[in-house]
Parts: C-alpha cells; sequence; structure tokens
C-alpha cells in the first residue's frame, strides 16, 4: 500500500513540476472581432469647400463619424489611394496636413493611387519621409526596379499578425511621374507574397484598380483575405466575395466610407469569418471635427505663406497649346463698363460680382484649389495671381466667361483695327465651375436668369 501511494505522490509531483515548468493547460484563444474602416480617392478634400449647401463627406466629418461610432473591439483604418489632389506644388503642400488628419483618425497605412504615381520619384520619397502615417506600394519602383517606398506593412490587431500589402494599377496611372516605373498588378503582388506568408496571420491588399482586375485577383490569389479597391465609378453596395476572398471598394472624394467586421478565424489560413459590410455616405449633418477645422486652417496658412509657381507671371499655362500664344489679355471687368453699363449692373448684383468674398470669409482666399473659380483667368498668362490680393481680377468677372478682352477693347474703345472676336458663350462655359456638387446640378434655364444680359 505504501509503494502505490510513494509512486502516487511522485507522480504528483512530476505533474506539478511540469505544470509549474511549461505552464497551466490552456484553452485555445477565443476568436476576435475587427472592424476595418476604408477610405479611397480623398483627391485632397480635407474638408468640404462650402460653395453651396448640402455638400458630403471631407476628412472632417470623417473623423467626427468615426469617433461616434460604438466599437467594441480592434478597428483597423486604411486608404486604398488617391489621397493627393494633384502633382501642383500646392497639392503636394496639401498632401502633408492630409496625412496628419489620418493620424490623428488613427489610419494604419496610406497606398498610393494614380495620383500619388504621377509625381517624381524623389518627391514621393521626401513625402514618405515626412509623412504622419506610412506610405506603401509594391507597385512604384525606380529605375533598378528597386520599391521607392515599403512594399507592405505588418501590423497586431485582434490578435492577429494583419499584412497590408498596396498596388496600384498600371491602367490607372496616364503618366508615371519621373524616375517611377509602376509594375504589372502580378510581379508586385508577387515579389512580397513570400515575406507576407512568413510574416502574417491574414493579409489585406489595397489595390487602386478596376473592379474587373480586384475580381481577378482575388481568383488568382488564395492569400488574401480581403482586397480593398480602388478605381471604380463608385462605392460598393453589396459584399463581393471571389474565391475565398472578399472585395470591397469605395471612391467619391471622401464622401463615402466603408465599413467591414468580422471575426478572425478558420484553419490553416486566418480568414475573415461571418462579415458585415456597410456603406456610409458623410451627410452635412455630420458636423465638422473641430481639431481637423483647426489643421485645415493651418494649411490655408502655411500655403499663403509659400510661395507657388503659380504666383510667377512667367509660370506656363499647363492647359495652352504648345508654340501658340493668347490674342488678347485680361483687362478687368471694370473696363467693361463704360460700353456695357446694363451687362455691368446685371453683374454687381449677382453672386459673380461678390464671389471673391466668399473666400475672404472664410480664409481660403489664397488657396489655389478655390481661387479658380473665383477670380479672373487665374494660372493663365495675364490672368490673376495671388500677390493681386484683392487688387484686380477678381470674382468671377466679365472675361472669366468671354476671355480676355484687351483686343476687343482696343477695337471699339481705341479703334484699333483687329480681327479679333470673343468665342459663343453657352452652358458648356458654365459647368467648369458649376459641376457636380458644386450647383446640385446645373440647370442652365435656372441659372441664366439670375445673370442675363445681353449685346448694348
Amino acid at each position: 500500500m505504501k509503494k502505490y501511494l510513494l509512486i502516487g505522490l511522485v507522480i504528483c509531483a512530476a505533474v506539478a513540476a511540469a505544470i509549474h515548468y511549461y505552464g497551466s493547460p490552456s484553452k485555445p484563444a477565443a476568436a476576435q472581432k475587427l472592424t476595418i474602416h476604408f477610405t479611397c480617392d480623398t483627391s485632397g478634400r480635407l474638408e468640404p469647400c462650402g460653395c453651396f449647401t448640402g455638400q458630403h463627406g471631407g476628412l472632417t466629418r470623417l473623423m467626427t463619424w468615426l469617433e461616434e461610432r460604438p466599437e467594441r473591439h480592434d478597428t483597423l483604418k486604411l486608404d486604398v489611394g488617391g489621397a493627393l489632389a494633384g502633382v501642383n506644388d500646392y497639392d503636394l503642400v496639401q498632401y502633408q496636413y492630409l496625412a496628419r488628419g489620418y493620424r490623428e483618425m488613427g489610419f494604419a497605412a496610406l497606398n498610393m493611387g494614380a495620383a500619388e504615381a504621377a509625381i517624381p520619384a524623389k518627391t514621393l520619397a521626401s513625402l514618405s519621409a515626412t509623412s504622419a502615417v506610412p506610405l506603401v506600394s509594391a507597385s512604384l519602383v525606380d529605375a533598378t526596379r528597386k520599391e521607392i517606398l515599403e512594399p507592405f506593412r505588418i501590423v497586431e490587431a485582434a490578435g492577429k499578425r494583419i499584412g497590408i500589402l498596396g498596388v496600384v494599377s498600371p491602367t490607372s496611372v496616364v503618366d508615371a511621374g519621373e524616375g517611377i516605373a509602376v509594375l504589372g498588378l502580378d510581379e508586385a503582388i508577387e515579389r512580397q507574397l513570400p515575406a507576407l506568408r512568413e510574416k502574417a496571420d491574414l493579409i489585406v491588399l489595397l489595390a487602386f484598380a478596376k473592379e474587373n482586375e480586384l475580381r481577378r485577383l482575388a481568383r488568382d490569389y488564395y492569400e488574401f483575405a480581403l482586397i480593398l479597391g480602388g478605381d471604380v465609378g463608385g462605392p460598393a453596395q453589396d459584399l463581393i466575395r471571389e474565391n475565398d476572398s472578399i472585395v470591397l471598394f469605395t471612391t467619391n472624394e471622401a464622401r463615402t466610407v466603408g465599413t467591414l467586421t468580422a471575426t478572425l478565424g478558420g484553419e490553416p489560413r486566418t480568414r475573415l469569418l461571418d462579415p458585415a459590410y456597410e456603406i456610409t455616405l458623410l451627410e452635412e449633418g455630420i458636423p465638422q471635427h473641430p481639431d481637423l477645422k483647426k489643421l485645415v486652417s493651418e494649411f490655408r496658412d502655411e500655403i499663403r505663406r509659400t510661395p507657388l509657381a503659380v504666383d510667377d507671371p512667367n509660370a506656363v499655362d499647363p492647359r495652352a497649346i504648345p508654340g501658340v500664344q493668347p490674342a488678347a489679355t485680361y483687362v478687368g471687368s471694370a473696363t467693361c463698363q463704360s460700353c456695357h453699363p446694363k451687362a455691368f449692373e446685371s453683374w454687381q448684383k449677382s453672386g459673380h460680382g461678390h464671389a471673391f468674398e466668399t473666400l475672404v470669409k472664410k480664409g481660403s482666399d489664397a488657396d489655389p484649389h478655390c481661387i479658380e473659380c473665383h477670380t479672373v483667368g487665374f494660372g493663365r498668362p495675364s490672368g490673376y495671381r495671388r500677390p493681386f490680393g484683392k487688387e484686380k481680377l477678381i470674382d468671377v468677372g466679365c472675361e472669366s466667361c468671354h476671355g480676355p478682352a484687351s483686343e476687343h477693347v482696343a477695337h471699339f474703345r481705341d479703334g484699333k483695327k483687329t480681327a479679333f472676336k470673343f468665342r459663343p458663350v453657352g452652358p458648356g462655359d458654365c459647368v467648369t465651375c458649376h459641376h457636380g456638387e458644386f450647383s446640385r446640378p446645373f440647370e442652365w434655364d435656372k441659372f441664366w436668369p439670375l445673370i442675363e444680359h445681353g449685346k448694348e
């Protein structure tokens, strides 16, 4: 009996020692939920410009909406690309503020879209070095075919290592920036997959690409649990399943945000189980977040202080036909008053006659994104320049629609012989500024009576 008791005590001691050394037996970790918010095609929209009521979107509204979400589990926030508004120097200044806004909202990565691929390689590398949020792209390479940016990121969320791989389709990039080559989607992906398989439990692909390309990638690569796009006509209204992947996309200049909530689980690969998807329109009723409103003010202060290429009176108009010089120069609306008093009076009473003042009130009178539709000939030879301030060529003047008038004035006032004639003006001229939400919609029959005038 003592012998068996001794054996039992030895076994218990051994078990106790094993538990102490190896740790107590534990149950498998419970699967955790993850919510992924994603944006695309922000196109510089830090805030809605406010020219008309009813405008949607803006990062200022997105931050408010995100803060009001009742999330009870981990979240991951990603941008698929196209945050940059253009390739001008003022667009690049604004991009830094966009990245700061994304940081304030807790975004993990910003993918490069077509707009970002159009800037020079050195500029892109510089932007990345100072960006408040990591920029990723496996597609954009230099002359040696080396990635210009970090191709992917690994982040921890919901108890998993999540790989975030960024690509942009060559078919989406019209003109790559100097020193940039755009790899094909397959080459860009296959160069990174071996490392991602080792480092990540679940892989999310950010693909600035067209819908058919997104679906094709889902069919060809089992590794992606989720593919977010892209270069599309509109947001995905429903969750799309292709092969073993989920495909979703959004667009519309930060007017919409996509949200996917799912449980992370599955063997042998972690997948997104029981997914629930929604697309949200950031409507006018969502307040603009005060922290990002301050960021907008900081951007406008910096852009006011910063000398820009467009300020140079000798700057070349990118819309001009090479080798063709303009026949006339801008003279200002006041010059038209003596011969066209009734038309001038009608103009003064219209919204066009006070368009620049609306920018002054908002502090955006030095922001090139706004000036073009509130001045005469901005960015064109002899047109408005920011150093003019309020002195001349402000508001939507006579020449904003009819074109430069110096030759016309010289002929009728000074008797100069000239073959110059104004081109016909019609609804097509109006929609350069009155398009989309800036008129909602533009209707010639309703707008023309507000500024109607004729020959005198």
